[in-house]
């Protein structure tokens, strides 16, 4: 990072310049003498167009007593339009324990600085946070999922039903429960209903509740501030307050503990939250949406999920169907990734045998799985033909009883364990990896390891 700097220093760099109030911002010179172009603009649309005619990736704000509620408005604004922007924050006339500018700073800025101004240590701070910005781009060119292209496959009555629910769930501004068995796509029909809501320009934020550690899902849900804890060595923005005006998604919700539920059940009421070690109320905006893989009233019965908060989060139901309840969309699904996950230069395609086996196998692990089974299908086939052998799946083999009744609870042993099996031999034995794969958490794993009296 300091050699890129470094390299920066050579070269003129573009800085947006927001100044909404009347006082006069006079550090163009100083600016340009540290190889920065200034760019001033005292109204969003201005700003807007500045944005598009130059390469810019850090902005500075001017706050003043009389402006900060327009500033900041006009910040907010912005971010939404535009994606890897570092805001600075000037301070002419007032300071962090000002009109609430204290949790503004943090939701809003990555630095700030008084009047009066020292230019090395503020030409240091934007420096780096170009530098911050530069490699935000980058990888988000290179690595970030493109959910303009994500849709939900499917011509079957019940991808139909699910379609139509995610478009008249986005209309409304209320919170979503999305149940379904693992695998199903529940965190893309979150992020469908995201994309389609009022909220879309906002972010969305996910949380895997079952991934987070017991003993700091407290801290990553509500956030921290400095010395709250050891090892707190500064101030950390929790996930809820990173999607304020935006979409917080909570998946495995299930998983959460009893006193965690008592916390976000109150959130829930008041959209109010205090940092772990704080004492300051912070106001959020934004709209939940759950998920879980587990009967949420069951867990209710059995006393692992407040009767309370399942009522208050379960306002518009979504049920995401598993593959087995729409298998007649499996060629269709089959051809999509066939195109997806073979190579340029071939398309590979499926026998007739290997659709049938497709058809009659119960699919356990859902459209995750079925886009793995491909995956391998497409990397292990001798040719561009692939066979059941390709696809690694075998048929489980249920003995009827003798009164014909099929043993379900037994059936379903065997589709955990193949399940688990299979997870456990793709992350190489990793425990930790296998968990997350499979959208559950390590003592959740554990549990089903020793249910199904699998010897690792």
């Amino acid at each position: 990072m300091v050699g890129y700097l470094k390299h920066c220093q050579s070269l003129d760099r573009d800085l947006l310049v927001l100044n909404v109030s009347k006082k006069v911002f006079q550090g163009e010179i100083e600016l340009k003498s540290f190889n920065w172009q200034c760019h001033t603009a005292n109204r969003i649309t201005r700003a807007l167009q500045i944005l598009k005619n130059y390469d810019i990736k850090v902005a500075i704000a001017i706050l003043t007593l009389d402006d900060i509620e327009n500033c900041l408005k006009a910040v907010n604004q912005l971010n939404n339009q535009v994606s890897h922007l570092i805001w600075i924050a000037i301070l002419v006339d007032t300071n962090v324990t000002q009109c609430n500018l204290n949790s503004n700073l943090t939701r809003y800025f990555s630095d700030y600085h008084h009047i009066p101004i020292e230019w090395e240590r503020l030409h240091h701070t934007l420096g780096h946070a170009y530098g911050m910005a530069k490699l935000a781009s980058l990888h988000s060119m290179s690595s970030a999922p493109d959910f303009a292209a994500e849709t939900i496959l499917g011509d079957s009555s019940a991808i139909k039903q699910l379609k139509q629910k995610i478009v008249k769930m986005a209309q409304v501004d209320e919170t979503v429960l999305i149940s379904g068995e693992t695998g199903t796509g529940k965190g893309l029909c979150a992020h469908l209903i995201h994309r389609q809501s009022q909220r879309q320009a906002g972010p969305f934020v996910t949380v895997n509740c079952g991934a987070l550690p017991a003993g700091l899902i407290h801290s990553e849900l509500f956030g921290h501030e400095k010395g709250a804890f050891t090892g707190a060595d500064k101030q950390y923005i929790g996930h809820i307050e990173r999607a304020h005006q935006g979409t917080l998604f909570l998946d495995e919700i299930g998983d959460l503990s009893l006193e965690l539920q008592v916390n976000l059940l109150q959130f829930l009421e008041d959209h109010i939250i205090e940092r772990v070690g704080g004492s300051k109320n912070i106001t959020i905006d934004c709209r939940i949406i759950f998920a879980s893989h587990i009967n949420l009233e069951i867990a209710v019965e059995e006393g692992r999920f407040r009767e309370d908060l399942y009522y208050r989060i379960n306002l518009l139901h979504l049920y995401a169907p598993s593959l087995r309840e729409h298998k007649e969309d499996i060629p269709l699904l089959a051809d999509e990734y066939l195109k997806q996950y073979s190579p340029s230069d071939q398309l590979n395609t499926i026998t007739p045998n290997t659709l049938k086996l497709m058809n009659e196998y119960q699919w356990p692990g859902n459209i995750r799985e079925f886009k793995n089974r491909i995956h391998r299908a497409i990397i292990m086939a001798n040719n561009h033909r692939l066979t059941e052998k390709d696809l690694g799946i075998n048929i489980l083999k249920v003995l009827p009883e003798t009164n014909d009744v099929i043993n379900l609870a037994q059936h379903r042993v065997e589709i955990d364990t193949e399940l688990l099996l299979d997870a456990i031999k793709r992350n190489n034995h990793n425990i930790s990896a296998a968990a997350r794969e499979l959208k559950i958490s390590r003592t959740t794993f554990y549990r089903l390891i020793k249910k199904c009296k699998i010897k690792l």
